[in-house]
């Protein structure tokens, strides 16, 4: 089975530059421009379902995708964002100035170091493989689209990729409604193509 791993489309929090985690921060006019173009370049896949993180900017996101292919969706706690404790709220450079050691930690690949009242990169990594370990498998021809976030798709690549101790997981970085394929099966996960996304250029140009 073939499925499409989508990151959410550009939200409030995304613009502003801040650390959204478990945070709410709906979609920008941007954003949801992004969704449509990525509906728009997948149309070629049988999508017959969508899966969700619950937070609000993917469920708009996993909306538009659902509306798109006429299919149903069904959220899953396990595709939400890594919960990043009390950096949650901060922007990228108020986080490195008032907690630069747990920020030093956010763009390792290291398992074990916990963000203060947030999760490991082992804690993410085991609900996501968790999740496709669940999957309801279906005809190889068939198609899921997957919706989630920008931290656990670094995360989910990484460990994918090998999960060399010590590399940057920036190295894995998806911008708003890029996608990557994986083909998924009895057997287990293989990333076929990761980071696609040429439909966001002309997007991504436009305020």
């Amino acid at each position: 089975m073939r499925v499409i791993l989508v990151r959410h489309g550009e939200s409030e929090g995304n613009q502003q530059g801040m650390i959204q985690g478990r945070l709410e921060s709906p979609l920008t006019a941007r954003g949801l421009r992004q969704c449509l173009a990525l509906a728009a370049a997948l149309s070629e896949f049988p999508v017959t379902q969508v899966y969700t993180s619950p937070a609000l900017r993917a469920q708009n996101t996993a909306g538009v995708l659902a509306g798109h292919f006429t299919c149903p969706i069904t959220t899953d706690e396990r595709l939400h964002e890594r919960h990043f404790g009390l950096l949650q709220g901060l922007t990228l450079d108020e986080a490195r100035r008032q907690y630069p050691a747990a920020m030093r930690q956010l763009s390792v690949g290291d398992p074990l170091p916990r963000i203060p009242q947030g999760e490991s990169v082992a804690e993410v990594s085991h609900r996501l493989l968790d999740f496709f370990k669940t999957l309801p498998l279906s005809d190889v021809d068939d198609a899921v689209a997957v919706v989630t976030h920008g931290a656990a798709l670094e995360i989910l690549l990484w460990q994918l990729k090998g999960a060399a101790p010590g590399e940057e997981l920036s190295r894995y970085g998806q911008q708003n409604c890029s996608y990557s394929l994986l083909a998924v099966t009895a057997s287990g996960i293989e990333l076929q193509r990761w980071g696609i996304g040429t439909h966001l250029l002309n997007v991504n140009r436009r305020a």
